[in-house]
């Protein structure tokens, strides 16, 4: 990993001469993109021309905090500070901002203070050792904690969320932040646009990301159970994200299931995908065609009861072979085939109903492997009909292509999917959601999905509170060890206990942040999509 610093202390006056850049006796404030993830112990100003590719420059800009989003949407800022003196306290008061058609409350404002963890060993091949942020925990917790304060000679950022509603005015607007360093004040202007136009409550972007919901004890200790369970995935659904699987002690059968399942995932519209139980250490053909059968007399229920939309099939899965080698492959051909007779074999009974219909004999079964001609399946013979390859397999035209192919293949009657996922892979310059790559290719991954025509986005855990390395598996203290998997920073982990900070949950990250910046700005491509083909339409 890169060791490289940049030189120079922070010196008092340094931005007397600067645009915008507010300072006293040596504390400089700037905003910051919510797409940076910049370190505390960095010099961003005083960087050298040929490094600044690399590393943003602090020198030109101001302490503005700009806001522009549509109605029911969040959008984020970044107030950084960096002072040449320690500092022992601090805090930040949120304002009203005003405009012409009305004021926007301070109370749809939120501020976080970013907590820094130390990398000094990386997979990433573009990054530097140092202290990244990565927690956000709400300002007045972080207070309680007394942690709110800073090093000479650091940086520290405050994370400014704004939460827009439906009936969010639009227009533009401002106000005027304060914020408090060992009692001073120091004033910071925001700005906010709101357009005219409200984004979807619904996720039209297909993910699914996993809570682990035997880690959270590692992390919630006593206060993890039953209750905490579906707290971390009610948090996840808030951030646009689609769990793996609902709590596990809301599944412990399939009448069970097929009820939570109805309720948390069928009917809302915040999830766009859920898992089937079947796993492959207890896979038989008995025990799908149980699952299947029930799911199909709750849905005809509902559909005789007036429910004239429901579909319990429209958002599930399968998701049962993980990353097979060669040794399992003959497993994988065996699943698909048990599935794909069994959906020919069921799905009579929804003829009557052709969306029914198409959802079930299409529900995919997602196999985390590469395009390989040996698992490429047939009607007579099973294999790969969901293909789930890393996102490095998609980096030319030539291997999207690939993929293009088996999502119009005529080789088998229900047809072929196609997702992908990151994880421990792959590293920079390609996108993931580690800890010290650029945050902003957490961001991209969504618009690369819309643009490939990838039908779904997988990762295996948000709450890995754990660490695999040497040989060692086990617990870890995730507030001082990021290194959830060998040389990996992050990875696995996307949220923090909140425990430690008195909050009954989950706390975000500014990588997950990123990632439901993302997912909202997939529905504005969709957005814009829906009004192309409205307009080709009345031609």
């Amino acid at each position: 990993m890169k060791t490289k610093r940049i030189a120079g202390l922070l010196l008092v006056g340094l931005c007397a001469p600067l645009v915008g850049c507010k300072q006293n006796k040596g504390i400089k404030l700037w905003h910051a993109y919510s797409t940076e993830n910049l370190i505390s112990d960095f010099d961003y100003f005083h960087i050298e021309e040929e490094d600044l590719e690399d590393f943003p420059s602090a020198k030109e800009r101001d302490s503005t905090l700009r806001f522009s989003c549509m109605r029911n949407e969040n959008e984020a800022a970044q107030l950084m500070i960096t002072t040449d003196k320690y500092i022992n306290e601090f805090d930040f008061e949120l304002p009203d901002v005003s405009g012409s058609n009305g004021v926007i409350s301070k109370e749809n404002f939120s501020v976080a203070a970013a907590y820094y963890q130390n990398v000094d060993i990386s997979n990433e091949r573009d990054a530097v050792s140092g202290l990244y942020p990565d927690a956000l925990i709400p300002l007045e917790n972080y207070k309680k904690r007394r942690l709110n304060h800073i090093e000479k000679d650091m940086n520290q950022a405050l994370f400014i969320n704004l939460v827009t509603k439906a009936d969010t005015p639009t227009g533009t607007f401002k106000g005027t932040g304060k914020l408090i360093l060992d009692g001073e004040s120091f004033k910071i202007p925001f700005e906010v646009h709101i357009y005219d136009a409200t984004l979807p409550s619904e996720n039209h972007v297909r993910n699914a990301l996993g809570v682990w919901y035997d880690q959270i004890v590692n992390g919630e200790k006593k206060s993890a159970g039953a209750d905490m369970n579906k707290k971390y995935f009610d948090f996840a659904v808030s951030k646009r994200l689609s769990p793996i699987d609902i709590p596990t002690d809301l599944r412990s059968n399939n009448d069970t299931f097929v009820e939570n399942f109805v309720e948390m995932v069928v009917k809302n519209d915040r999830v766009s995908a859920g898992r089937l139980p079947i796993f492959t250490g207890d896979f038989s053909k008995e025990k799908v065609r149980a699952l299947l059968q029930k799911m199909i007399d709750k849905n005809l229920e509902l559909r005789a009861a007036g429910d004239s939309t429901i579909n319990l099939f429209k958002k599930a899965y399968f998701y049962i072979d993980d990353e097979p080698s060669a040794t399992g492959f003959d497993r994988v051909r065996n699943h698909d085939k048990v599935l794909f007779d069994l959906k020919k074999e069921l799905g009579v009974q929804l003829a009557g109903h052709q969306d029914l219909y198409e959802s079930f004999t299409h529900l995919p079964n997602i196999v985390t492997t590469p395009y390989n001609e040996v698992l490429k399946a047939t009607n007579e013979q099973g294999g790969v009909e969901c293909w789930c390859p890393q996102a490095q397999n998609f980096q030319s035209p030539a291997s999207r292509e690939i993929y293009k192919q088996r999502q119009t293949s005529e080789d088998r009657e229900f047809g072929e999917h196609v997702w992908w996922y990151v994880c421990n892979d792959p590293v920079s310059p390609y996108p993931n959601y580690h800890l010290d790559s650029k945050v902003i290719t957490s961001r991209a991954l969504s618009y690369m999905q819309y643009d490939y025509g990838i039908n779904g986005n997988l990762f295996w855990s948000i709450c890995y509170y754990s660490k695999q390395s040497a040989g060692f598996s086990g617990p870890r203290d995730v507030w001082t060890d990021p290194m959830s998997w060998e040389s990996c920073a992050g990875d696995g982990q996307l949220v923090y206990p909140g425990l430690t900070f008195g909050i009954d949950g989950p706390i975000t990250t500014l990588r997950l942040e990123s990632i439901l910046a993302g997912y909202e700005e997939y529905e504005y491509q969709w957005m814009i999509n829906q009004k192309v083909q409205e307009y080709n339409a009345a031609k």
